[in-house]
């Protein structure tokens, strides 16, 4: 039987960094787990089991998640210490995934009803097409992006960092996401150039819970790892090649 690895990232808002509220979210990233957790439980009809990687959490949020971990729910979850971006823990998320298709998702993704059946069921009916899928089309939707429609599904060259699935197979084509910060943005940029396209459903099967677009990693969020001995380590762009996992 084929399933999917549902892999969601969390991170807290930036409060717990020394700084201000994320581009004023009008929802904490509290808020927004639970909501998100609750619509994957309620409304996933494919086979999945669900990664969590919590980087760095509020206490009652790793508590929730460890939970759901003890009820069942959760069938692997990580902890960081500290936030060490999406990217990283994209990766992390991918290396114990053990299903046939992999989903990468956030914190502020509601999902709806046959969201992954559908995506799934989209990737299935074009198997030599370079296809990634995603139940929401959010993100890069300039017009130059936008492409005609296939069988009433939208085509997108960019969009669907916010949640997307993808076989196995496609994901080991296009690599690891770069680690850190603004060079994991090259990775859509890749994915476009060999001629990888977004497929999403012709309506919305996923609300954007965080409109106002999250946190801004190049302006607030430094990636660092504390030591034993409260020493840290910084990760820059020119570890980039060092720093994946």
């Amino acid at each position: 039987m084929k399933y999917a690895s549902i892999i969601l990232i969390h991170y807290s808002l930036v409060d717990d960094f020394g700084g201000e509220r994320a581009r004023r979210e009008t929802k904490t990233r509290s808020e927004m787990l639970r909501e998100t957790v609750d619509s994957i439980v309620k409304n996933t009809d494919y086979p999945a089991e669900l990664i969590v990687i919590d980087n760095g959490g509020k206490p009652d949020d790793s508590n929730y998640l460890l939970d759901l971990t003890r009820n069942g729910t959760i069938n692997t979850y990580i902890r960081h210490k500290d936030n060490m971006h999406w990217a990283f823990s994209y990766n992390l998320g991918a290396k114990v995934a053990t299903g046939d298709y992999l989903c990468f998702t956030c914190n502020d993704v509601a999902v709806k009803p046959k969201w992954l059946s559908t995506c799934i069921g989209i990737l299935e009916k074009y198997p030599d097409r370079k296809f990634v899928t995603s139940p929401i089309m959010v993100s890069h939707q300039e017009e130059r992006f936008n492409f005609r429609t296939l069988d009433e599904n939208r085509l997108n060259s960019m969009s669907g960092s916010n949640c997307m699935i993808m076989t196995r197979e496609a994901f080991n084509r296009l690599g690891d996401f770069g680690v850190y910060v603004d060079f994991s943005n090259q990775w859509f940029i890749n994915k476009s150039k060999i001629g990888y396209l977004t497929i999403s459903p012709p309506e919305d099967l996923a609300e954007h819970l965080s409109p106002t677009g999250g946190v801004n990693w190049k302006r607030v969020i430094e990636v660092k790892k504390t030591l034993l001995n409260n020493k840290k380590i910084d990760f820059h762009d020119n570890l980039k090649e060092t720093s994946n996992i």
